[in-house]
């Protein structure tokens, strides 16, 4: 019985670190994306890839990590934001630069795209150059960047490991309550056997 009980107090113990380190690498997941939307000076970003433009270099659904640099170089991947749309991003490789009185046009192009693309990029429009990226990840960040996904990977992950930690500090005070009645019975016996000898 207690090989049992030890085997089955280890799984669990193993099985409570796996749900915590899951539920920590989730509330960091959420934080890093939080931080990456902060207005800061050469903030890096996190951004999802939702088109085939950059296959096979970035597949539809990755995730892109991008920053700012002091200079782009053609071939370079770099993300720049659309000029109608606020929060439309487009990430595709520096095709050519070309100069002007106001400073440096880029012209770009996606990897699956046969032409460069028509559309020629200003400067103050490119968010930064893309340093690594990570496939399947980008459908998960876009759901996150919603209210509802950043409450399921912050607010949930979190409460969880509250409840958790109310219910450890709740056993141990059972064990500490039980250790003094213990003890206060054990103090009463020998002072009734005490009592009792003396008379």
């Amino acid at each position: 019985m207690a090989g049992k009980k030890s085997k089955k107090s280890t799984a669990s113990k193993i099985w409570t670190i796996v749900i915590n380190t899951i539920l920590i690498l989730f509330i960091l997941t959420g934080l890093l994306i939080v931080v990456s939307i902060l207005p800061i000076k050469n903030n890096y970003r996190i951004l999802a890839v939702m088109s085939g433009s950059m296959e096979p270099t970035i597949p539809t659904g990755a995730l892109v990590v991008v920053k700012p640099v002091s200079e782009y170089k053609v071939d370079n991947i770099i993300t720049f934001k659309s000029e109608q749309k606020k929060n439309d991003f487009t990430t595709h490789r520096l095709y050519s630069i070309e100069t002007s009185d106001s400073g440096n046009v880029y012209i770009t192009k996606g990897d699956a795209n046969e032409e460069p693309d028509f559309e020629r990029i200003s400067e103050n429009r490119v968010i930064g150059k893309q340093f690594y990226s990570i496939a399947l990840l980008g459908y998960v960040i876009g759901y996150v960047k919603t209210l509802p996904g950043l409450l399921i990977i912050i607010i949930v992950p979190a409460v969880i490991i509250i409840y958790e930690e109310i219910n450890k500090i709740k056993k141990e005070a059972t064990k500490i309550i039980k250790n003094r009645r213990k003890n206060n019975k054990k103090l009463k016996k020998e002072k009734n056997g005490k009592n009792i000898k003396k008379t």
